[in-house]
């Protein structure tokens, strides 16, 4: 990209996590403490980290999101690429899946706006 090239677009990438019961804060902890180190080396920049319902529920289950932006699809591409390279990405989610996670999904998403943008690649 010259200095005359637009930025490319932005792309959220948002962490869908639920908590096991009574693990919503844990999961945050252990999520921003180990998992987000890499995922900010990997060119991922977190912009929202956002906690359903808002409270933690001691007995039931935290819907954790976190929101975190990359560069286009290039930034989409490289993120994806660098993860799969990288052992810690499988050791984090296999060492905490058993004792806080019930579940998770990733999606991958733009603002309408940017769509015709992002097409023409």
């Amino acid at each position: 990209m010259t200095r005359d090239d637009p930025a490319p677009p932005t792309v959220y990438v948002i962490d869908d996590l639920t908590a096991r019961p009574g693990q919503g804060d844990a999961l945050r902890r252990a999520y921003l403490d180990r998992y987000a180190p890499g995922a900010q080396r990997r060119g991922m920049q977190l912009v929202h980290e956002l906690v359903s319902p808002p409270c933690w529920l001691p007995d039931g289950s935290n819907r954790l999101l976190f929101v975190w932006t990359v560069p286009g699809p290039g930034g989409v591409w490289a993120m994806k690429h660098a993860g799969r390279q990288d052992p810690e990405v499988v050791a984090w989610w296999n060492e905490h899946a058993p004792t806080l996670l019930a579940s998770r999904s990733r999606s991958i998403c733009a603002r309408t706006d940017d769509l015709s943008g992002l097409a023409d690649v």
